[in-house]
C-alpha cells in the first residue's frame, strides 16, 4: 500500500483527512504530524511515499519542512494541501521542491487522485495556479521573483511579502476590517483572512492588533 504522512497543525483536521483518504482509497496514512520538524522525523521511522503538507504551521512551516525534507530525502514526494492562494508561497513551495501544490477546497476524489498522482511522478497544480505557469517567464526566475514579493528587513531578519499582503498591512492598521479591506481590494473575504494569517505567521506574531502594532513600531507602512 501507498504511505502516506499528513502535516497539519490542526488536528480535527488531521484526524478528518486520515479518515477520509483511508476509508476511500487504498492508501494507508503512517502517522500524522503538528509541524514540519515532526514530519522530518516521521520520513526516518516510515519512508512515506507521499507527504500532504501544510504551509502555515508554528515551529517549522511547510517551506521550510519542504526544503529540509527534500535535501535528505529527494525520492519523498511532496504534495502541498493549503488554505494559501500566496503566488510567493507557490513559488517558493516548487523551488524548496515540492512535487504538487493544492487548496484545502478540493473535493474527496480531487484529494485522493492528487496524493496517488504525486506518488507516480506527476506534478500536480491546482487550477487555480494554472495561468502562473502557463506564462512566458519562468516561476523561478528573479525578475518573477520581483513581482510576487518584496523583501522586509526586520531586526535582522528577512521577510517576504507579497504588494497584496503590503496593501492589507497598510488597511489593517488604518484600522480597516475584512469586509472592508476586501471590498477596497475586490478580493473575497476568505483570500483576505488567508493573508493576513500568512502576515501574522511571516512576522512570528500572534494576532491582528499585535501585527498593526509592529507594522507602525518598524515603518512597514
Amino acid at each position: 500500500m501507498m504511505k502516506v504522512v499528513i502535516v497539519d497543525d490542526h488536528r480535527l483536521l488531521r484526524d478528518s483527512l486520515k479518515n477520509m483518504i483511508e476509508h476511500n482509497s487504498n492508501i494507508d496514512v503512517v502517522a500524522c504530524a503538528s509541524d514540519g520538524n515532526e514530519a522530518y522525523k516521521y520520513c526516518e521511522k516510515y519512508k512515506p511515499d507521499v507527504i500532504l503538507m501544510d504551509i502555515l504551521m508554528p515551529i517549522c512551516n511547510g517551506l521550510e519542512a519542504t526544503k529540509k525534507i527534500k535535501s535528505k530525502y529527494p525520492d519523498t514526494k511532496i504534495l502541498i494541501l493549503t488554505a494559501s492562494t500566496d503566488d510567493f508561497n507557490l513559488t517558493k513551495a516548487l523551488n524548496n521542491g515540492a512535487d504538487g501544490y493544492i487548496l484545502k477546497d478540493v473535493g474527496k476524489d480531487e484529494l485522493i487522485l492528487s496524493i496517488e498522482s504525486t506518488a507516480k511522478g506527476l506534478g500536480i497544480i491546482h487550477r487555480d495556479f494554472l495561468n502562473h505557469l502557463k506564462n512566458d517567464k519562468n516561476i523561478d526566475t528573479d525578475e518573477t521573483k520581483k513581482e510576487l514579493n518584496s523583501t522586509i528587513i526586520v531586526d535582522g531578519i528577512e521577510v517576504a511579502l507579497t504588494k497584496q499582503q503590503q496593501q492589507i498591512l497598510k488597511m489593517i492598521v488604518k484600522g480597516y476590517n475584512n469586509k472592508q479591506i476586501s471590498q477596497e481590494l475586490f478580493l473575497a473575504e476568505g483570500t483576505v483572512k488567508n493573508n493576513i494569517s500568512e502576515i501574522i505567521s511571516k512576522f512570528q506574531l500572534k494576532d491582528r492588533t499585535q501585527l498593526a502594532v509592529f507594522a507602525i513600531k518598524y515603518n512597514l507602512v
